[in-house]
């Protein structure tokens, strides 16, 4: 089950929030409000960083020539 962070529309708040399916409305906690944007985590961005300094450099092997 994916934990997302969120920044709430109406007060501005940062929050994390366990999310078991896609359709689930996500409110922020602290105003109630529902106008919440998922943004990137900081594993998200480390991850898709590890994956695209990867793409291209073939199988790893040695060398040859």
């Amino acid at each position: 089950m994916p934990i997302f962070e969120y920044e709430c529309g109406g007060c501005g708040a940062a929050f994390e929030m366990l999310v078991r399916s896609a359709d689930v409305k996500v409110a922020c906690p602290g105003c109630g409000s529902g106008e919440v944007a998922k943004q990137f985590s900081s594993f998200a961005v480390a991850a898709a960083e590890r994956f695209t300094s990867s793409v291209g450099t073939g199988c790893g092997c040695a060398p040859t020539g």
